[in-house]
């Protein structure tokens, strides 16, 4: 209650004519929503049972009631999916079909085949439905799943939160014989038996009302699925229902009675009963489990026998994403699948798969697209492969084809294969060039389309004549590696042939704590008995991260002081880093790479770590920074450290050893080890240790000294 609005609507008229209004349009309905696949099914016209209309964006028939009262009135809703994977599942097959002349009938697929477990069990699951997050591969690498049941059950108890990791963790340990199966009745072991006791599905609490309970199967299924379901525990313990026995209690009742009625002891039914209950907050039908199921072994097949087709057709299926695009090439290179630049021999339309892995597709280039893309496709179909650049522009028809069209193919590397060098290629075809090769193609495919064959163009093409049209060698000048990348990224979107990162990228992984890609997909860890978890990375803690600046957008906050929001890379993802004008202040200078005085163009890329904590939010992740600073990328920080240890044998002993090799595994890195020790003879033995470290560990240098006490010595070099 709020005194000063009840007296602004008793004295002032125009408040109390405001404040009506709004009584009288308060609680209606503020706009219509059309449930994206739900569809109304009846024997009759829908519009004699339920108003409807047209619906103006989508043109269709709606009705006018929202779902849970069509579903009460008892009229059928079905639910129709649409997944991407679907249309994944039917690239994957053409390209199957295309590559090795099969027709695949994933409705054949045998899911007893051992290499879609070993695909689960190796973690290689990106882009196979439903298992793909970092989580899940995660769990699945630990259940180590050998029949299509295991995968259902998992599809079913994968849900987030404690109560369904807890669930999770219960049944791989019982599927692995590590805890002994539940069994509330060895009468109930029939139902819950393939779950090993642990209550998975909505069905097999259906199952139990009618065993145990006495319920009917429509009761099963309207006292006790669907108020599970929805949750609705005040449903179950306190409404008074007519059971079709004559009764009239509640649900926990009737379960409670029907069950001693049974012969069953009332405490096996509490506590069957306190069980259903948690189960409710993650309750799963098995029936929408086990069809998700089948999606799962189906592309999970696809990619453990064809996986250059299979990628390729996840990829196309997110062309125009240049975040997924970045995240499953990232996928494809960790699981040993290439992908490689476009090429106008082999590049298809889409990403294209071949045996050596998968090329970018020729419309996936900025400024191609697909007529051009197809005229390409069509030209090479009809008269074979392209055997250069010149052979390229003379019979592919110049109105398509036009400059902006090759420079992006060229900048692309779509003509890498014919063996000439991207930076003599743009020199064959710059305007500037009197004698560019554009230009003097599109005056011939005129002349022909006219009827006006000339002398040269009748003995171009016989050998010898003197009037063949003359290709130059190449010339082995390359744009230099900055300059070829920019390149490449300005017209894919991404970096494909190369990284800017990659030949440092030991540096890279010395300069940070996590990289990018993990602040979405969480981190990996190894927990007891070998078993791994995937945890997120915490929010409110500083952790380094490093990569390579892509963008800097400035900004001023209301003070008037400038900041920054900057965009970083590395080679797995990137993140959005927040510079606050203090920080700002300090690393302007290191936000910005080398640049030409007198030119002004970026001869080099700027590469920073940062220090920094993550912030979640719904505007998505992103890293607040507190410091950053620049990051050097040369041969002296890209080169691995050699951690020396040299004990003298009176500190030498079993025990001494089990706390180095203790010491050894909790720094692990990228350096090697190489162990001396000082035998009685005076007599020094080498040995590497087959472990690597972070030689620069300022805790494991400390530690490693002390072990080996003065006589000793420890050096990094």
């Amino acid at each position: 209650y709020n005194p000063d609005f009840a007296e602004a609507y008793a004295k002032d008229a125009d408040a109390r004519r405001i404040i009506d209004a709004a009584l009288a349009i308060e609680g209606l309905t503020r706009g219509e929503g059309v449930h994206a696949c739900a569809v109304l099914i009846c024997r009759d016209p829908v519009n004699e049972h339920v108003p409807t209309k047209l619906d103006t964006k989508g043109g269709v028939e709606i009705t006018q009631y929202e779902g849970h009262t069509v579903a009460d009135m008892g009229l059928l809703k079905m639910d129709f999916l649409g997944l991407r994977t679907l249309t994944v599942i039917s690239k994957a097959r053409a390209n199957i079909k295309a590559n090795h002349g099969v027709d695949i009938d994933v409705d054949k697929i045998p899911f007893d085949d051992p290499a879609i477990f070993k695909l689960m069990q190796g973690g290689h699951t990106a882009g196979v439905f439903q298992i793909e997050s970092a989580g899940m591969t995660a769990t699945i690498k630990n259940m180590k799943p050998t029949e299509y049941k295991h995968v259902v059950a998992l599809i079913a108890l994968y849900r987030p939160g404690p109560l369904g990791a807890g669930m999770v963790t219960s049944y791989i340990n019982r599927m692995n014989g590590k805890e002994p199966a539940v069994s509330y009745d060895p009468r109930l072991d029939d139902i819950l038996g393939e779950t090993y006791g642990t209550m998975v599905y909505q069905e097999q609490v259906m199952n139990i009302s009618v065993e145990m309970c006495g319920f009917s199967k429509g009761e099963s299924d309207s006292r006790i699925r669907k108020p599970v379901a929805k949750k609705k525990i005040k449903m179950l313990t306190e409404q008074v229902f007519p059971w079709e026995d004559g009764r009239e209690e509640t649900i926990y009742d009737h379960w409670m009675n029907g069950a001693e009625r049974n012969g069953y002891e009332r405490k096996t039914a509490q506590r069957i009963w306190d069980d259903v209950l948690e189960f409710a907050s993650y309750a799963f039908n098995k029936s929408h489990s086990a069809g998700y199921a089948i999606l799962v072994m189906q592309t999970a097949w696809l990619k453990a026998h064809y996986p250059h087709e299979y990628m390729a057709a996840v990829l196309t299926s997110y062309t125009g994403k240049t975040e997924k695009i970045t995240h499953y090439v990232s996928a494809c290179r960790h699981d040993g699948i290439p992908v490689l630049p476009p090429d106008v021999n082999e590049s298809g339309r889409e990403f294209t798969a071949t045996a050596e892995g998968v090329r970018f597709g020729l419309a996936g280039i900025r400024g191609v697209g697909e007529g051009v893309a197809d005229a390409i496709i069509a030209e090479r179909r009809r008269g074979g492969a392209f055997k250069n650049l010149h052979d390229f522009v003379d019979r592919v028809d110049s109105s398509q084809a036009n400059r902006r069209v090759i420079e992006a193919l060229i900048k692309a590397g779509a003509f890498d294969s014919t063996g000439y060098p991207r930076r003599q290629l743009m020199g064959f075809v710059d305007k500037e060039n009197p004698e560019n090769i554009i230009d003097a193609a599109a005056k011939r495919q005129k002349e022909r389309s006219t009827g006006q064959v000339s002398f040269f163009d009748i003995l171009g093409d016989v050998a010898g004549s003197g009037f063949e049209v003359t290709v130059p060698e190449p010339d082995g000048q390359e744009w230099d590696r900055h300059m070829k990348l920019q390149a490449e990224r300005e017209v894919l979107g991404i970096y494909v042939s190369d990284h800017p990162l990659r030949p440092y990228e030991y540096a890279l992984s010395k300069a940070r704590e996590y990289s990018l890609a993990q602040i979405d997909t969480g981190v990996e860890q190894e927990i007891a008995n070998g078993e791994t978890v995937n945890v997120e990375i915490p929010e409110g803690k500083q952790f380094w991260f490093a990569g390579m600046v892509s963008a800097v957008s400035k900004r001023v906050t209301k003070n008037g002081d400038p900041m920054a929001i900057v965009t970083l890379e590395d080679m797995e993802g990137e993140a959005t880093i927040v510079i606050f004008p203090k920080t700002y202040k300090e690393c302007e200078q290191y936000l910005r790479g080398e640049t030409d005085p007198e030119t002004g163009a970026v001869l080099s890329d700027a590469f920073i770590r940062v220090h920094g904590k993550i912030e979640r939010s719904d505007r998505g992740d992103q890293i607040i920074a507190q410091e950053v600073l620049p990051l050097e990328l040369n041969e002296e920080t890209n080169r691995p450290k050699i951690f020396e240890i040299m004990i003298p044998s009176s500190r030498f002993s079993q025990g001494s050893m089990a706390r180095l090799a203790a010491l050894l595994s909790s720094n692990p890195g990228g350096d090697r080890v190489e162990l001396f020790v000082e035998q009685a003879d005076g007599q020094t033995m080498r040995a590497e240790i087959p472990t690597r470290v972070n030689a620069r560990s300022i805790p494991l240098i400390a530690e490693a000294k002390a072990l080996v006490g003065e006589r000793g010595r420890v050096t990094v070099i």
